[in-house]
């Protein structure tokens, strides 16, 4: 009997993260545009887009970088996720002022967005089925020195 294959887990976080992230982000553009109109519906598609491009490139970055020492993978992990956080942080100091979008419906966007991110990544991660060994190759029958 053969085992099934192993999912890439980074694979599984960029979906399972991208996809609740992806329902939020609807639901933020259509409450946004109701209550503060195309100000709102631009704020809350701004944070959506910006969410979305950091935290897809900081999981590709991991995908890239998972050949190395896991005590570096998780200080590149922590490393890209500081760098999403001041990110958000920065554009919404430098566009407070920005009259073609909501500030407030950008952060209410952006944490709502990156929320579902998150926990869609974890709930994806702990579904993944990693292997914690190497896997054994097939036994050639042909080989006398094999066990039977």
């Amino acid at each position: 009997m053969q085992a099934a294959r192993p999912q890439d887990p980074y694979r599984a976080m960029l979906k399972g993260g991208s996809l609740p992230a992806a329902v939020v982000a609807v639901v933020a553009v259509v409450v946004f545009w109701v209550v503060q109109g195309g100000l709102g519906a631009s704020g809350a598609v701004t944070a959506a887009l910006l969410v979305g491009v950091t935290f897809a490139a900081s999981t590709l970055v991991l995908q890239k970088v998972r050949h190395l020492e896991p005590v570096i993978v998780l200080g590149i992990a922590m490393v890209g996720y500081m760098t999403v956080v001041l990110l958000l942080g920065l554009f919404l100091i430098l566009f407070r002022d920005a009259t073609w979008l909501s500030p407030i419906a950008f952060a209410i966007s952006a944490c709502a967005v990156s929320l579902a991110w998150t926990v869609g990544q974890v709930v994806a991660f702990t579904r993944v089925r990693t292997l914690l060994f190497d896997e054994q190759p097939a036994p050639d029958s042909a080989d006398p020195s094999s066990p039977r």
